[in-house]
């Protein structure tokens, strides 16, 4: 199962001065599904006050969101790939140096 973000630039907030207007994206919530469309579905009937403010889905900005055992999975599969005896860390070798950036910016997570 996987984990999004939904947001929309749709509207405003105000600041702590009541009558500041503040133009910034909002934060309409989290919901898990198989892919973004099964998670939309889920953030939408699980709060109904989303459409009853007059959001509008199509304008709903997402974003996957890691979660822990996603993470937990890309740390154990980078652990394996560079303790593994048969890859080959050593710079300069074409083929694997898209894979060896690719690690090394993911042991960052």
């Amino acid at each position: 199962m996987n984990e999004y973000i939904f947001y929309t630039t749709e509207g405003y907030t105000e600041g702590p001065k009541e009558d500041y207007e503040v133009e910034n994206c909002q934060l309409l919530g989290r919901a898990c599904g198989i892919n973004k469309d099964e998670a939309q579905k889920n953030l939408l009937e699980e709060n109904r006050w989303i459409a009853e403010a007059g959001f509008v889905p199509e304008r709903f900005l997402v974003d996957q969101v890691l979660t822990k055992a996603q993470r937990s999975n890309i740390k154990l599969l980078i652990d394996y790939l560079k303790k593994d005896v048969r890859f080959k860390w050593e710079e300069g070798k074409d083929c694997c140096n898209s894979i060896i950036n690719a690690i090394r910016e993911l042991e960052e997570i």
